[in-house]
């Protein structure tokens, strides 16, 4: 018999190892992490700053600039008026708060025209989201409170109103006159900043940050008109990924919090919290007054490629600059970690997918692929990125004579192709590399075919009439390519998948992009398709549905290429329908194509780039600014040029440089006019893994 009175029940459900089995199971009894828009994981631009409405045009017009990237424009705490708030000794109110943390009225002297501003904003093609601290209720002196106190009938008119979201007329009429106008003018979603009491005052147990979390979400479904609900907002406990998307708080500008992040975030994968980010590049000083170090700060854009939300931020402090070009030395590394973002974009998306359907989030640690492995638990720094990626940032600074950061990576068993040096490892193994400042280390699994982005794309808002799809060296493989409109609620029926297939046969490699399968509003029905083949010889004959393509060096759809500091042959198609199956073929009359021979060069071919131009600089210095640079080290640093001009003579052209490697560091050992620490610099970035 069970005992009268209150009584709570437990349930155990035990997996062993079998997590992913665990997830899909828990998302049954919790329920699914909805799929954010497609937006979501582009580049939000954040700081804690007071700018002005024409200081945003600006920044905006930079960055667009520069060519890059970017999708959310946030805008912190000073679009509401702050009545006086100070950095120190600010004045309370009567909930214990600083007067102007918690503000709904407009700062007009930043923002003379709010809904121009927002108008502003989706011309630029952006989405835009308000910083919130609501904790001190609604105040006489905002705009909105007549509004507020006569839709919620409150008696006392000269006073404030509480925070009070747990009352459904006190929520009720916060979206109606306090917020609701805002979303109508152009607010797309609001960042919930609440950092103050846990509980409830009214309720006694319920936690403000999740229901907050909770009222939020369901409000903007509400509103939504069948756009894709989402909130930004803080962990709320058990049960808040149901709401995404969130943010970690803030953190310290460390070597040591960036070397903590992968593990931080790929764990909260354990409960289904996997639309979550941090603020990259750190968010404050763990000692002041601090300096911002360039190298930390790109080694954290580097790391936020791979996590699910892609938001730089940080308090406001002037010496914290988070401005690209303020680091001219940097600057291009910086904005390459961008474009990889945008370029792994539907990859991304792909794993997104993944989570809704399986409950398995997108940053993973890697005891959900090698459960019965020690290894697999014993590399916290180390990640899956979805399914065929392992990512492993660099978490220390380079070396100041090498130029190159340390790495030490634990290898599954398979292959795995290090995108950066193009270099294949075998695993199981533990090896450790070292990268410059320009390499973002991420190994792919042998054989997988990874759908990108071309170049071009700079937001995730708009179409793209190209899907780039890079077959990795290793041997065959498949690819199950999800595709929806990108915004709408209706992914759970109205979608596409589109099944790509490699196989590696005697005399080359034969892919076939199957016919669509399912569709979607406005979903093409054309498509262009860019081929990759990294680590590839040259073919000697590509067919696209038996119609054989030309090689050009300056492509246009329907030709192929041959790209030398890759070594990759590229196939770019002309538009072809996506009902029907498409077929490529690279046709080789000796071999099938891939080479292990072409493994390592890639990062040799792309650190000559900087190389030769220290190189120069160097003996500039020592008085020999006109002399060639000596012939062996340009037989080396030119080689992907030569290959890039005449591909049917790669063999000759490789020859050619791993003999002049052998040459090169005698030769460069006994110049005397470059420095002992440029020769030194040389051996250790050209040497091979």
């Amino acid at each position: 018999m069970r005992p009268d009175g209150a009584r709570q029940d437990y349930y155990l459900f035990t997996y062993g190892n079998d997590y992913k089995q665990a997830l899909a199971d828990y998302q049954k009894v919790a329920g699914k992490a909805p799929l954010p828009p497609k937006y979501t994981f582009g580049y939000w631009w954040s700081r804690y700053w007071q700018y002005s409405d024409n200081e945003f045009k600006d920044l905006v017009d930079k960055i667009k600039s520069m060519d890059i990237p970017i999708d959310v424009l946030i805008v912190d705490m000073d679009w509401h008026d702050t009545f006086g708030l100070k950095s120190r000794n600010s004045a309370r109110d009567e909930y214990g708060q600083r007067i102007g943390w918690t503000g709904y009225t407009w700062q007009k002297e930043l923002f003379p025209n709010p809904s121009n501003f927002l108008r502003w904003v989706k011309k630029e093609n952006l989405k835009t989201a308000l910083n919130l601290h609501p904790a001190s209720g609604i105040q006489p002196y905002e705009a909105s409170y007549k509004d507020f106190v006569k839709d919620y009938e409150w008696s006392d008119t000269t006073k404030s109103v509480p925070f009070h979201i747990d009352e459904a007329k006190w929520a009720d009429s916060y979206f109606n006159t306090v917020l609701g106008p805002m979303e109508k003018e152009g607010v797309d979603f609001w960042w919930l900043d609440w950092q103050q009491w846990k509980e409830s005052k009214f309720t006694p147990g319920l936690s403000n940050t999740f229901w907050l979390n909770h009222v939020f979400f369901n409000h903007a479904k509400e509103k939504a008109d069948n756009e894709r609900p989402f909130i930004y907002h803080r962990w709320g406990g058990l049960g808040s990924h149901r709401y995404p998307l969130g943010f970690s708080g803030d953190t310290f500008i460390t070597w040591e919090t960036l070397r903590f992040l992968p593990y931080f975030t790929a764990t909260a994968s354990n409960v289904n919290y996997g639309y979550w980010g941090h603020d990259i590049g750190g968010h404050m000083f763990k000692k002041k007054p601090g300096v911002t170090d360039p190298e930390l700060y790109l080694r954290w854009l580097q790391y936020g490629v791979f996590t699910p939300i892609f938001k730089t931020h940080s308090t406001k402090d002037r010496n914290i600059v988070r401005y690209f070009w303020a680091f001219p030395e940097y600057m291009f590394e910086m904005r390459d970690a961008l474009k990889l973002r945008y370029s792994l974009a539907p990859y991304i998306y792909n794993a997104a997918r993944e989570n809704y359907d399986t409950g398995v989030a997108m940053t993973r640690p890697l005891y959900y692929e090698y459960p019965s492995l020690e290894e697999a638990y014993s590399h916290p720094e180390q990640f899956f990125f979805g399914s065929d990626i392992i990512a492993a940032p660099v978490g220390n600074p380079v070396d100041s004579i090498s130029g190159l950061a340390k790495r030490k990576i634990w290898f599954p068993e398979g292959k795995w192709y290090d995108y950066a040096s193009g270099e294949m490892i075998e695993g199981p193994s533990e090896r450790e590399f070292e990268y410059t400042l320009a390499e973002n280390p991420f190994y792919v699994k042998g054989g997988a075919i990874v759908p990108m982005n071309p170049d071009k794309v700079n937001s995730l808002q708009a179409p793209c009439d190209t899907l780039v799809l890079t077959f990795i060296p290793g041997g065959g493989g498949s690819l199950r390519h999800y595709e929806d409109d990108g915004i709408s609620n209706d992914y759970d029926k109205s979608y596409a998948i589109t099944n790509v297939i490699k196989n590696v046969v005697a005399n080359g490699i034969k892919v076939t992009v199957e016919a669509r399968k399912g569709t979607y509003h406005n979903a093409p029905a054309v498509r262009n398709y860019e081929m990759r083949f990294p680590a590839t010889l040259p073919p000697d004959k590509v067919l696209v549905d038996g119609k054989e393509y030309s090689y050009s060096r300056f492509p246009e759809n329907g030709n192929w290429t041959y790209d030398g500091y890759s070594l990759q042959p590229v196939v770019y198609t002309e538009g072809l329908p996506v009902n029907k199956d498409v077929t490529v073929e690279l046709i080789y009359n000796e071999g099938n194509g891939e080479s292990a021979d072409l493994y390592g060069k890639k990062g040799i071919f792309n650190r000559c780039k900087d190389l030769t131009i220290l190189f120069k600089e160097e003996q500039g210095m020592h008085g020999e600014g006109m002399k060639m640079l000596p012939e062996e080290y340009l037989k080396v640093s030119q080689c992907p040029n030569f290959i890039l001009e005449d591909p049917a003579n790669i063999s000759a052209y490789l020859k050619e440089f791993n003999n002049n490697m052998e040459k090169l560091f005698e030769v460069t050992d006994n110049m005397d006019i470059i420095s002992d620490c440029f020769k030194a610099r040389l051996r250790e970035q050209l040497k091979k893994h």
